[in-house]
């Protein structure tokens, strides 16, 4: 492994990926085969905080001591509505006291940052596995409209984790390097759209030569990956609840497979337009349980994300009058984020943004976390330029 090597990490809501760059090469890690690491924490009886695919693998065993999507709570303020949107749909209890909060799971207490700890430790772990040494810095993303307080909560888990970090960088930023937005010094405005697994956020930025400079900002903090299953997976609890009267989410352990299902049907449905949806024992009727096997359909689904969708046009429109900008001023359009993979969500880019100024790269998933490695060339023992790159990267 070379020496002093510095990790970059997108942290994100339901997923954080992770790499280094060797030369001019980006290597991620990968937990159980996969780049994306699930931001995930599981509280065993006994032992420390299990995170990334060995927490999720416990979801549908033991939800009540699984923590999902910390990054939407994280440096929050525990009388925002987000906590309490949070809290209402958390199966363990969240509590607030003062200007503090934390996660109760068995009989332990847990504040949000030693959860995003937890996954931060996860992904250095893997690091050094994969990489065969110690590593302890790293450069970490944040969303440009996150809480005041998310940067420093950020640091504190980072440091939790046992990583000194170096720089934290704007989501936006990272997501136009991977996209190679700074493969030509230019005069133009960008717009780069990143939906993840939390939050739909929307960045106008202006390149000028090599620089990037963030004009404005815009978003919607309930809009994500994790809103997109939910929505599947109430509508499938409501049907059940019509025709029979039964109701999915009295049980936290079905109600957790059903959302994880819908999840891994939502990831099908990019690529095909129908798929099977089972589920042993799902639901009692009549007095006895009751399996579901049927066909879900992406025409099904996207009925009821249109409301969803509609709000991703809001954001856009937000963003672009914050900046001063109409819709034709748009030179080049970015989709970075794991939900960017949705079919619906592309073609409501498409219509917004019509001919070849959108970008999709192809690992839109990890497009944040390959530009965040790329700037960790800025440090270690032979600080460099980023390929391709001069500095400053922004202003």
């Amino acid at each position: 492994m070379p020496s002093d090597v510095t990790l970059g990490i997108d942290f994100g809501t339901s997923c954080t990926s992770a790499g280094i760059l060797i030369g001019d090469r980006v290597e991620l890690i990968h937990d159980g085969g996969d780049p994306v690491i699930p931001s995930v924490v599981y509280a065993p009886e006994r032992g420390p905080l299990e995170a990334g695919r060995p927490a999720q693998a416990r979801l549908l065993s033991d939800p009540a001591c699984v923590i999902r999507s910390v990054k939407r709570v994280l440096g929050v303020a525990p009388a925002s509505p987000l906590v309490r949107s949070y809290a209402a749909a958390a199966p363990f209890r969240v509590e607030a006291s003062g200007d503090h909060l934390t996660f109760r799971l068995r009989a332990a207490r847990y504040a949000p940052e030693q959860i995003a700890g937890a996954i931060l430790t996860r992904v250095r772990e893997l690091a050094e596995t994969r990489f065969g040494g110690p590593i302890c810095k790293a450069v970490i993303t944040a969303s440009v409209a996150a809480a005041p307080g998310y940067r420093d909560a950020l640091v504190r888990a980072a440091r939790i984790a046992h990583l000194d970090v170096l720089e934290v960088v704007p989501e936006p930023i990272a997501g136009a390097l991977a996209v190679g937005l700074h493969g030509e010094q230019a005069e133009r405005k960008l717009l780069v759209c990143d939906f993840g697994g939390g939050t739909f956020d929307v960045s106008a930025l202006v390149q000028s030569g090599l620089r990037f400079t963030p004009v404005a900002t815009a978003g919607d903090e309930h809009l994500g990956g994790d809103d997109l299953d939910l929505e599947i997976a109430e509508a499938l609890a409501g049907l059940i609840a019509r025709r029979t009267g039964y109701d999915v989410h009295r049980d936290a352990v079905r109600w957790s497979e059903v959302v994880f299902r819908c999840e891994m049907a939502k990831r099908q449905l990019t690529a095909q337009t129908a798929v099977p949806f089972a589920m042993r024992e799902a639901y009692v009727a009549a007095g006895r349980w009751h399996h579901l096997d049927f066909t879900l359909e992406r025409g099904w689904v996207e009925e009821r994300w249109t409301p969803l969708f509609e709000r991703v046009a809001i954001a856009i429109y937000d963003a672009l009058r914050r900046a001063g900008w109409r819709r034709d001023d748009v030179d080049q359009v970015a989709m970075i984020g794991g939900s960017a993979l949705v079919p619906m969500f592309q073609r409501t880019i498409a219509d917004l943004f019509p001919g070849p100024r959108v970008v999709l790269p192809a690992r839109a998933d990890v497009a944040v976390a390959i530009g965040t490695v790329l700037l960790t060339a800025r440090f270690g023992a032979e600080r460099r330029a980023v390929p391709v790159l001069g500095a400053p990267l922004w202003t």
